[in-house]
């Protein structure tokens, strides 16, 4: 049991860092072709004569080493995640790895300028020469802070999403496993029986859950509490976009006249049934 919940983690972590790195580099790049494009176009307008070679090179050592920097803050983010129960400390933390990070952005791009401009520009750069260093690191700290906020924004909101979906996959799990559905609601977490099913209606962000034994108010979609049921066994339809049926309790299904349907249950109530999900009522 642990070895796999471990390799879970891996895969979770692996899937992360994928998507992470396709997004960042993505937006980079894009920015970078924006900005260097904006200051041609800009020195056109003007009148003004500029190597064509100069934006694409600012602008692509400083990409350069922010792509190069982000696969550090992957690892700074595994360790130190903005997530709940720790997320001050941690945002404390990432605001002093922010300033180590800028620094190091600062001196790699101004170096790296300083050396390739007379090579290829003919222009003897010096890149901290004026105003002078603290003016250029404070007026690049602005640029970095943004920077860095954005990365880590998309590392925490990517980890959220895995996080949600490791624990659906380990609910529909448990549900195969045992049989029973696993339903939140604030911070309490409820294993219930799903034979004692009975229906599900959408209630905002939430889901209200009806059992043989009560009503469950649950922080849950149709889809996902309909993916549990069906791993424990249960055949539950979906016969309007705001309700979740037990198909072995319905008992009648009426045509309204207007495409739509009225479906009747073994205890006399009675649901709705959209012409969109008319499909699957008509194969239950």
């Amino acid at each position: 049991m642990e070895n796999r919940e471990y390799q879970l983690e891996q895969d979770a972590e692996r899937r992360l860092s994928r998507v992470a790195i396709l997004v960042v580099f993505s937006l980079t790049l894009v920015m970078m072709s924006v900005n260097a494009s904006s200051l041609l176009m800009e020195a056109s307008r003007d009148g003004r004569e500029i190597n064509p070679l100069l934006p694409w090179l600012s602008e692509g050592t400083s990409a350069f080493y922010i792509l190069v920097l982000f696969f550090v803050l992957l690892r700074v983010e595994r360790r130190f995640p903005i997530e709940p129960g720790h997320w001050r400390q941690n945002l404390a933390i990432h605001a002093g790895i922010a300033m180590v990070w800028s620094i190091v952005h600062v001196l790699a791009m101004g170096l790296t300028r300083d050396a390739i401009y007379p090579l290829l520009l003919d222009w003897d750069y010096r890149f901290f020469s004026y105003p002078g260093p603290v003016e250029v690191f404070l007026y690049e700290f602005r640029k970095d802070l943004v920077t860095y906020t954005l990365q880590l924004m998309t590392l925490t909101a990517l980890r959220t999403i895995e996080w949600h979906r490791m624990e659906a996959a380990a609910a529909r799990r448990d549900a195969r496993e045992s049989q029973r559905l696993t339903l939140k609601c604030g911070g309490r977490v409820m294993h219930l029986e799903a034979e004692g099913f009975r229906l599900a209606k959408a209630a905002g962000n939430y889901v209200e859950v009806e059992f043989l034994t009560g009503t469950h108010l649950a922080r849950i979609t149709l889809s996902e509490l309909q993916k549990q049921l069906t791993e424990a066994r249960i055949d539950a339809v979906r016969c309007h976009r705001s309700w979740l049926v037990n198909k072995a309790l319905v008992t009648e299904i009426r045509p309204t006249g207007e495409g739509d349907v009225s479906i009747h249950l073994d205890n006399g109530q009675t649901i709705p049934g959209s012409r969109r999900y008319r499909g699957q009522l008509d194969r239950a």
